[in-house]
């Protein structure tokens, strides 16, 4: 069954659907692995299996994004068999379905209301090769408690998985423009102030690295996701219609930039709100 409030638009009154749980001092900050899936039946499974086998997660949430082929029963299944399997495990998984496309954007805020864990690890659903150490090397500098080593987010960079011209533009993207991998940990109290999440779709990766690193300058780490990959669209929906999904991100990647620019340097209101927040987040984890 859908989730109940899979069909609403966001809101501010939904920000306070789930408060994020107050630190226990001395004790690691609660982390959740959300995963959102847009038709994955056949890939997701084996990313859900690394993540279940890391040592730092606490909880793995699947959003479905208005899926049309049988994504969220495949999770769900993961779910039930991970739990015959480990009755003692803590891992909470859940699976949380949109009736409607909301767009990756609006898919990540929807699993981030739906927590408490402080820190939030976003994976995509297709990826290939991943394991769980890599798992717990994304979430290490978010749980480091030495002010050397913590960052407010960790982008997961790929590495050289894939031969040929798919694999030198896989990893050139990924390790030249960091902005965009999918694969990030970040704070959840600093995720949930990035502006206009619901809207940004295929920018949502550029516009939180543009407010966390370029707006609020928290700290940012990289981790090499060496051996990990994933197929790329051309691959999954065919040449023409993947060039056509290719050029349309592209399109909306570089429309958030421009109007982001343009709101930046019109706006007094929007700066003065960029050196609030970064006030605010210098301070390291709220749990307000």
């Amino acid at each position: 069954m859908a989730d109940d409030t899979s069909t609403l638009h966001f809101s501010t009154p939904l920000d306070s659907l789930c408060e994020p749980a107050p630190p226990i001092p001395g004790q690691p900050l609660r982390c959740a692995a959300i995963v959102p899936a847009y038709n994955e039946a056949g890939r997701i499974t084996n990313v859900l299996k690394a993540i279940a086998a890391s040592r730092t997660v606490d909880e793995l949430i699947v959003v479905t994004d208005g899926c049309e082929d049988s994504t969220a029963d495949e999770a769900r299944g993961f779910a039930a068999r991970f739990k015959e399997k480990n009755p003692a495990s803590t891992l909470q998984i859940r699976v949380l379905e949109l009736s409607q496309n909301m767009g990756k954007g609006g898919a990540m805020r929807h699993g981030a209301l739906h927590c408490t864990a402080a820190i939030l690890l976003f994976l995509d659903a297709d990826l290939i090769g991943l394991k769980p150490e890599q798992v717990d090397a994304m979430l290490a500098p978010m749980q480091a408690s030495d002010p050397e080593l913590h960052a407010d987010m960790t982008l997961g960079l790929f590495g050289t998985a894939r031969g040929g011209i798919v694999g030198w533009w896989l990893s050139m993207c990924h390790r030249k423009v960091a902005a965009i991998t999918g694969q990030r940990a970040i704070r959840r109290d600093v995720f949930l102030a990035v502006p206009d999440l619901t809207k940004s779709r295929f920018g949502v990766e550029t516009a939180i690295t543009r407010y966390v690193r370029c707006a609020w300058k928290l700290r940012v780490a990289e981790v090499f996701l060496d051996g990990v990959t994933h197929p790329i669209k051309e691959e999954k929906i065919g040449v023409l219609r993947g060039v056509r999904y290719r050029m349309a991100m592209y399109a909306e990647i570089l429309s958030y930039i421009a109007l982001d620019n343009v709101r930046q340097r019109a706006s007094s209101r929007h700066r003065q709100e960029v050196l609030m927040m970064r006030e605010r987040f210098s301070g390291g984890i709220s749990d307000e």
